[in-house]
This record gives C-alpha cells, sequence and structure tokens, in this order.
C-alpha cells in the first residue's frame, strides 16, 4: 500500500540513516526502564482524533471512549513502556503529535515495514490491551504485509486470547483468500475465538464464507457459536444462507 506524503515517508528514511541502522527492536530494548515513543505512516484511509479513537475507511473502531470529530490521517504512534529490560506496555494513538517527558525516548519516525514486524514479535508476548493495540498498529502500518504473521499468531496458544481474537479480527481485513481464511477455524479451540470467527468469516459475504457458516452451523460442538453462525448467515441475504435457515425451521 502507498502512502501518499511523500514528506513523511522522506522523513522516515532520514531518521532511518540517522539511527545507524540499527533495528526497532534494538533500540527500545535498549532501554532498560522508561518509555519509548516512536510513529510511523498510517494506510490510507485510516485516521485518528489523536486520543486513542481511530477511523478505517470501512468502519470505527473506538480504542477509547472519547468522542470526537477530528479526524487525523496519521501518524500511528506507539508508545512502548519498558521495566527491568521488558516490555510491559503498548499504546497505540492516530494522529496528533507527541509531548515527550525529559526521560522518554523518542525514536522518531521509524519504518512503517520494521514497525508492524516489531509490533506483531510484541504482541506474541503480551496480552491484555497491550497485546491487541500492538496487532491493530501493525495492521495499520503502511505498506506492511502481515498476512501470514497475523495467522500464525491467530494459531499460536501460546498467546494471550485477546490478541489472537483481534489477529484473527485483522486478518479478516487482509487479502487472504476466503478458502485460507476458512481453513483458520480449524486451529481455534477457545470457544471466544470460534464465535468471534463467524463474525470476520461473514464479512466475506461470498460463497466460500456462506459454505464455511452453514458448516460451523451444522457442526460447531458448541451450541452458542451455532447461533452465531446463523444469525450471521441470515445477515448476508445470499440464497443459499437463506435456503439453509429456511430448511432448518421447516424440518
Amino acid at each position: 500500500m502507498k502512502y501518499g506524503v511523500v514528506v513523511f515517508m522522506a522523513a522516515a528514511s532520514i531518521s532511518s540513516r540517522a539511527a545507524g541502522g540499527q533495528t526497532i527492536a534494538g533500540r527500545v530494548n535498549a532501554v532498560s526502564d522508561g518509555i519509548v515513543l516512536m510513529r510511523f505512516a498510517a494506510t490510507p484511509g485510516v485516521c485518528g482524533d489523536g486520543s486513542g479513537s481511530m477511523w478505517t475507511s470501512q468502519r470505527s473502531m473506538q480504542m477509547s471512549s472519547r468522542d470526537s470529530r477530528v479526524c487525523m490521517n496519521g501518524p500511528i504512534r506507539v508508545s512502548v513502556g519498558r521495566a527491568d529490560n521488558a516490555t510491559v506496555s503498548v499504546r497505540v494513538f492516530v494522529g496528533g503529535a507527541w509531548r515527550p517527558g525529559a526521560t522518554d525516548t523518542d525514536l522518531g519516525v521509524v519504518s512503517s515495514v520494521e514497525a508492524a514486524r516489531y509490533l506483531i514479535g510484541v504482541a506474541r508476548s503480551i496480552g491484555g490491551r497491550s497485546g491487541s493495540d500492538a496487532v491493530s498498529a501493525a495492521a495499520l502500518a503502511d505498506s506492511a504485509t502481515i498476512t501470514a504473521e497475523l495467522a500464525q499468531l491467530v494459531r499460536d496458544g501460546d498467546a494471550a486470547l485477546e490478541t489472537r481474537r483481534q489477529a484473527l479480527y485483522w486478518l479478516g481485513e487482509t487479502d487472504i483468500p476466503t478458502k485460507e481464511l476458512a481453513a483458520v477455524y480449524e486451529a481455534l479451540r477457545p470457544f471466544a475465538l470460534r464465535q468471534h470467527f463467524t463474525y470476520v468469516v461473514s464479512q466475506r459475504r461470498d460463497d466460500v464464507a456462506v459454505d464455511k457458516l452453514i458448516d460451523i452451523a451444522q457442526h460447531d460442538p458448541d451450541l452458542e457459536v451455532r447461533k452465531q453462525a446463523m444469525y450471521w448467515l441470515g445477515q448476508t441475504q445470499k440464497p443459499k444462507a437463506l435456503k439453509f435457515l429456511r430448511d432448518l425451521i421447516t424440518r
């Protein structure tokens, strides 16, 4: 994906050279305790209020309860908390600017592609909101193709459940073929992931997605997941889906 602000990308190049070739991970890990700040280009269609809420061209994704009509087209800003040589928190904002504290380490503008790879790695080892924020920031980074990494994270049983859930959502937003997305379901043991999967695959609204929802509605071991699959089948308004639901009612 191309980002239309040439000046911003030029700044990223300058910042990269100034860092002497160090990786983002290396620069972050050099800070044993404190806050590390960075910013990078967002994919086109992403904007935010600078305070935690962000929107894409498709929908709003509120990362906070703040209600604002201001929507700035990037950059993505990431704050990484460090304690005892470990990353303990990740916070993400779209738009706005930093006001670094005296003890903060500001990396400036970094490569969006490298930042996405770094954040996916962090998401594997940190849970809660931080893991979800790290995944979202990686998914919204300009020019970063992380489909394979998202799929791997979704399948990673050692990663936090909410992190995997967020990765599943963003995987559905990539250009992964629906057939490959449908295959991910087989690796989803937790109820919450299987339930969320019904929504994610329903957004594709193609024949493969309908077939997968029908399969889940018929065979998932959990009644609530089967109900969710049937709900999303009804939302598709596809003839095959509606016929399946009518046949269930008239049996």
